[in-house]
């Protein structure tokens, strides 16, 4: 991982390449973990209602912790053009003012919670059991949110440093202890998605107070008076971190990914809207086939990520030959590496649906539809892959005219295929991941042109 920034042949090795994504990949197989023991545990109960209550209750959690997924990214690719310039300073003010918009929002957002609970409860068309079991999820789960939205800013920055250990230390400590609280508070406590929650809310706090504490010792006088330069040039404004002008560069990346993400939720939320309609049991099969979809998701995220850090350091750097190896490079390891994950999934479905529940109706509905889970895999991955590249080079205007796009023509097909049933949803939601790879390619021209020469 101390492969020199100076040296862009070595950044671009593939074993350079490798180093940064197998930490992310080994540490976001835990994130989607999560995902499946909460499904599996409601799965154990005696009612699917509790499976849905607790998927739309994070769906609505995710609805925040990715609407406001502008503080990771935008961090990661400022702080990744930073380092590629080699501006320790501005990548410590970079973080400063990341953490006090993490911190703000949060506070707003838990003072808003009685607002959010309300929409919450009219956007879905859950039965009376699921919309219940959803509210009492984010009465718990809510508190969270300035640690969850603050443990973002802290990933973006190590994305952007290229300090991928540190971040995969982080992940594990978060997820694994969420593992443990969630297997605890439900098989050992009885709790049924108040103890889901609780889990995530302790989970992300300690995640956010131990990793902060390990970037100090980490990193030394980079972080010397953190602290005390926080809240000193808070009460003052005398601190270069809180120059007001400075933080355009984060609203300006802030607004067009936040049109983007609420965009790509907002089909998530249509998808499982409309499996709602068709019944509890149509509801919980969706659910688990999203939960797989964000493993495949975070599977291929480690090249993206490894992307992100790369595209940034070529542009601060200015170095065309740099950015066009890094580009192809982590691209190609994507693309096998989706091959591979589809081989799995398409041999291992009875194993991995019944890991997750052991009702035999719903394994029997999610198993008729495994093709699509399947196709999931190839369709997303240059979805995901440019969505790196885009963020590293820090273009998020492209990024929401391409999810515009794609997402007008979800809205199209689930509306004409929604009569089939489950398939009818994940062939119009596979159809879409495509758009979105297809329609940011489009715009890879622009990246390249903001590194001149070779």
């Amino acid at each position: 991982m101390s492969t020199n920034i100076n040296d862009p042949i070595a950044q671009t090795r593939w074993r350079h390449i490798w180093s940064l994504s197998w930490p992310i990949f080994l540490a976001n197989i835990t994130v989607p973990l999560v995902g499946a023991v909460d499904a599996a545990m409601m799965g154990r109960l005696d009612n699917v209602a509790y499976i849905g209550g607790v998927g739309l209750g994070a769906l609505i959690f995710n609805f925040i912790y990715f609407g406001f997924g502008f503080l990771r990214m935008g961090t990661t690719g400022l702080v990744a053009q930073a380092h590629g310039r080699n501006l320790p300073d501005e990548i410590v003010n970079l973080l400063e003012r990341g953490l006090f918009l993490a911190l703000s929002f949060g506070v707003i957002l838990i003072l808003a919670m009685p607002v959010i609970k309300w929409i919450a409860v009219i956007s879905f068309a859950g039965s009376a059991d699921v919309e219940a079991l959803m509210v009492s999820y984010l009465n718990v789960r809510l508190f969270a949110v300035p640690a969850a939205l603050a443990n973002t800013v802290l990933i973006g920055c190590l994305f952007g440093r290229q300090n991928m250990l540190l971040c995969m230390t982080h992940l594990l400590i978060v997820n694994v202890l969420n593992l443990i609280l969630n297997i605890g508070f439900v098989l050992g406590l009885g709790m049924d998605v108040e103890g889901v929650a609780l889990a995530s809310a302790i989970a992300q706090w300690t995640g956010f107070i131990v990793t902060f504490g390990l970037m100090k010792w980490q990193w030394g006088r980079i972080l010397d008076g953190f602290i005390k330069h926080l809240f000193s040039g808070l009460f003052t404004g005398t601190s270069r971190w809180l120059q007001w002008d400075a933080f355009g560069d984060f609203f300006r990346l802030g607004r067009d990914i936040f049109i983007r993400t609420m965009l790509l939720l907002a089909c998530e939320a249509i998808l499982l809207n409309q499996a709602a309609q068709l019944g509890d049991l149509e509801l919980a099969a969706c659910h688990l086939m999203m939960v797989i979809f964000t493993m495949i998701a975070f599977g291929l995220d480690g090249f993206a990520h490894a992307a992100e850090a790369l595209v940034g350091a070529a542009i601060g750097r200015n170095d065309r030959g740099m950015l066009d190896r890094a580009i192809w490079r982590t691209n190609s390891l994507a693309v096998l590496t989706a091959i591979l994950i589809a081989l799995i999934i398409w041999l291992g479905r009875d194993i991995i649906i019944g890991l997750l529940t052991q009702q035999s109706d719903l394994f029997a509905l999610t198993a008729a539809h495994w093709i699509w889970i399947v196709m999931i895999a190839p369709a997303s991955c240059l979805a995901f892959q440019l969505d790196g590249i885009f963020i590293g080079a820090t273009r998020a205007s492209e990024m929401r005219n391409a999810m515009i796009i794609s997402a007008i023509l979800f809205v199209v097909l689930i509306w004409g295929l929604r009569g089939y049933g489950i398939a009818g949803l994940m062939s119009a939601f596979t159809i879409y991941l495509a758009l979105r790879g297809f329609t940011l390619w489009l715009y890879l021209g622009r990246v390249r042109k903001m590194a001149g020469h070779n």
